[in-house]
């Protein structure tokens, strides 16, 4: 059993069809809002279209039909037709927009993409860099199997990456801060494979433990290794890093792997370490390409006070 006011609510919904309906959510017709604002559809959007059709909705014309009598409530007056008056209202566009969705209830032509900018990483704000000049070696080693044995087309493009980020990452330092220079006066680098015994050989190296006599330009302030951080069997940086670190810092990659999760969970499966060797401070990035970017972006602020100390 339905009340007068219900019953009058009921009515009036029955007297639009779906195109009227439609009509009063878009402020137009619904041709001419698909005229206005669609935009033709890519040939993969067209494919993707075309595969789903069987989980289309379908319209029942004559459920969506009108199933009464429009009620004029023109001449009707709020006291004598009060539950009717306030039913017509639901019903009533706006019209101070020429394209106005009671969803958003924002002016669909007044809604752009927003621009494009560049955010940082991290939800804190970006350390600044010590002041003066510091000058530095870094090194960027890539552990991986297949790199190791040129097995990739495009060579490897972990260690190209890290190289590039950190050297944008220095050119907008030196443009927007005055009072420092930083200058990279080497990236020395190479290539080994997932092997505990060549990585510790090659850290101990650019740290300047196992230099050749009288050979000390290759030993780094600061050395990136990428790759090896997962949990397949032959990833294996981790351990080998903490095995000739003097001194582990696990906060540095705790705090990393924090930030990264809230833009990709996985993050959280990296077992990265980080330390020191010597004068050297070690960090392991993952071996994804923009991954090892990402890492590299959000900690190389921070790592160049703990070089200055």
């Amino acid at each position: 059993y339905l009340s007068e006011n219900q019953r009058n609510i009921v009515d009036t919904l029955d007297s639009f069809g779906y195109d009227e309906a439609a009509q009063l959510v878009y402020g137009c017709t619904y041709p001419e809002w698909k005229k206005r604002h669609m935009k033709k559809a890519t040939d993969e959007q067209l494919e993707r279209y075309n595969a789903s059709k069987s989980l289309h909705a379908t319209h029942n014309k004559e459920l969506l039909a009108t199933r009464s009598q429009k009620v004029n409530y023109q001449h009707e007056t709020a006291t004598t037709k009060p539950s009717q008056a306030a039913a017509a209202q639901i019903c009533v566009p706006n019209q101070q927009n020429s394209l106005l969705s009671d969803v958003c209830c924002q002016e669909v032509d007044a809604i752009a993409p927003p621009a494009a900018e560049t955010k940082p990483l991290s939800r804190h704000k970006v350390l600044r860099p010590p002041t003066g000049s510091t000058k530095l070696t870094i090194g960027i080693l890539t552990v991986s199997d297949r790199a190791a044995a040129n097995a990739y087309e495009s060579g490897d493009l972990s260690g190209p990456m890290v190289e590039s980020t950190i050297r944008r990452i220095i050119d907008s330092f030196n443009a927007s801060f005055k009072d420092q220079d930083l200058i990279v006066n080497n990236f020395v680098k190479d290539i080994v494979p997932d092997e505990n015994v060549q990585i510790e050989e090659m850290l101990l190296r650019w740290s300047g433990k196992a230099s050749r006599q009288g050979d000390s330009s290759n030993v780094c302030n600061l050395i990136f290794t990428t790759g090896g951080t997962g949990f397949s069997p032959r990833d294996v940086t981790p351990e080998a890093t903490i095995s000739i670190l003097d001194r582990e810092c696990r906060g540095l990659m705790s705090w990393a792997s924090i930030e990264l999760t809230s833009k990709q969970p996985l993050a959280t499966l990296s077992r990265a370490a980080a330390g020191v060797c010597g004068k050297t401070i070690i960090i392991n990035l993952p071996g994804n390409p923009a991954g090892a970017a990402q890492v590299a972006e959000l900690l190389f602020p921070i790592i160049l006070h703990a070089i200055e100390d």
